[in-house]
Formats: C-alpha cells, sequence, structure tokens
C-alpha cells in the first residue's frame, strides 16, 4: 500500500456502522489500519461488524447508540476516548429516508409510480419531518461538535460526511430527505473553512444508488429499479465498498489538501 493511504495507528468513529455502507467502511478502515468505534442502535449488528473488523487485527469496539439523543452521543464519544484516547477520524453515516410525498398534492393517485408506492399520497408526518431532520442533520452536528476538541487538541482530524446524490438531483418521492442531506453538504462547507488552521479536513461522499438493506427497502420493485437504472449511464448500483475505498482516501494524508468537497460516486448520475 502506498504510504500516504495509510490508516495505521488511527481511531475511526463511525455510525451506522451495524451494516451497509457504515459496515464496509468499518471493515476497509481496518484493512487500511484504522482501529474502530463502531456505533448503530442494534447491538447484534454491531457485533458482526466487530467480527469483521477484527479479522484484519485491528480493535473494534462497539457502543449501541440512538443518534438522536445527545446522551447517548455523549457516551459514545466518551467511551472511545476512554478506549483510545483519541478521535482521529470521524464518519457521520447514520441516516434515515422515506419514500413519501412532501406534501399533499391533488391527483397524485394517477401518476404511474402510485401503483407502485403504496404511501404515495400519505404525506410526511410531523413527527417524521422532525425525526428525519433530527437523525440527518441535527444528531451530525451535535456529534461532529462533540468530536473536534479531541481533533484540535491533536491539531489534525478528519471528518467524512455521508450524504446523498439527493442533495442536487431530484429522486420521486424522497420528500425532505434531500433538504437534510442539501443541508450537511453547506454544514460541510463551514466547517472545512472553520477547521482548516486546525489541520481538520471536512467532506463529504455522495453515493448514488448503492445496494444496502436500505436501498433494497426502496427499491422493492423492479420496474422501479429498472427506471433508476435508466439514469445512470452505468447501469448498475453501487457497491458499499466503493464508497469504502473513497473513504479511505479522504481518511489519509493522500486527501491533505481537500476540505469542504462534496465527492459523488454515482455511476454517472449527476451528469446524466
Amino acid at each position: 500500500m502506498l504510504k500516504e493511504y495509510s490508516l495505521e495507528g488511527k481511531v475511526a468513529l463511525i455510525t451506522g456502522a451495524g451494516r451497509g455502507i457504515g459496515r464496509a467502511i468499518a471493515v476497509t478502515f481496518a484493512e487500511a489500519g484504522a482501529d474502530i468505534v463502531a456505533a448503530s442502535r442494534t447491538a447484534s449488528q454491531l457485533e458482526e461488524t466487530a467480527a469483521e473488523v477484527e479479522k484484519s487485527g485491528r480493535n473494534c469496539i462497539t457502543v449501541p447508540t440512538d443518534i438522536t439523543k445527545t446522551g447517548e452521543l455523549k457516551n459514545l464519544v466518551d467511551t472511545a476516548i476512554a478506549a483510545f484516547d483519541k478521535i482521529d477520524i470521524l464518519v457521520n453515516n447514520a441516516a434515515m429516508s422515506t419514500m413519501k410525498m412532501t406534501i399533499p398534492v391533488p391527483g397524485a393517485e394517477k401518476m404511474r409510480i402510485a401503483r407502485l408506492i403504496p404511501d404515495l399520497n400519505e404525506p410526511v408526518s410531523d413527527d417524521e419531518w422532525d425525526l428525519i431532520w433530527r437523525t440527518n442533520v441535527k444528531a451530525e452536528y451535535d456529534l461532529t461538535r462533540m468530536v473536534v476538541p479531541y481533533m484540535i487538541k491533536k491539531n489534525k482530524g478528519r471528518i467524512i460526511n455521508i450524504v446523498s446524490t439527493a442533495a442536487i438531483k431530484y429522486t420521486a418521492l424522497q420528500g425532505l430527505y434531500p433538504a437534510t442531506k442539501a443541508a450537511i453538504v453547506a454544514i460541510t462547507r463551514g466547517l472545512a473553512n472553520e477547521l482548516a488552521r486546525f489541520n481538520i479536513t471536512v467532506n463529504c461522499i455522495g453515493p448514488g444508488g448503492v445496494m444496502t438493506d436500505m436501498l433494497k427497502n426502496i427499491y422493492t420493485n423492479e420496474e422501479i429499479s429498472q427506471t433508476y437504472l435508466r439514469s445512470v449511464p452505468m447501469r448498475r448500483f453501487g457497491e458499499p465498498r466503493e464508497v469504502a475505498l473513497l473513504a479511505v482516501y479522504l481518511a489519509s494524508d493522500a486527501s491533505n489538501y481537500m476540505t469542504g468537497q462534496t465527492l459523488y460516486l454515482d455511476g454517472g448520475y449527476t451528469i446524466a
């Protein structure tokens, strides 16, 4: 491995690490030499991630965490510091989505997709609005705010926010989700500017359709899947490890001069 891509001796805290992209990042970071602090709500999934990480000979502590609860975020950071005395890399990956209308729209039932999406005419509720915003934006902000002081102390750090192509390109029935991801892109730019003097970089990865459990729940119908893939020049879904390999670059010294950027990994979806 080129030494600039090594994560040897680094500690990475990763949310949403129980499955999908988060697990792939944890496992791939471990292959590159990092020790892992894995967080998600489901303890059993975290244990599976830890088993995969440990195959690379790296340490992995698991911290079941509901990121919408500030006290649990504080416990996550405190546990990481107690175990490793530092956090070099933060990956804000945990998020939630919805396949509902943003607001009620007359005649929506006549849309072609209406027969494929049962909840088409059910708009996002106030409670869902609050939960998705709290999960996708406020929780990431709160966790970043807790971790940054430890990075400033070391005068170095890497923050990687996992967003989505939805931040810049509309996909039907994603409701509030694109707004939350666009907000994280904007926050990333602001933090990158503020933290650059402390040698802390802040960047986003914007995956397109990556074959995770969450995506499978959305694309439950072959027609929906094919409709999406027709707008992807490479005509395929991505794989979690492909996102993880890009994350290794952003976490390593190879990306020392990159900050405030959003890299879209989408098979060409955002250019089509």
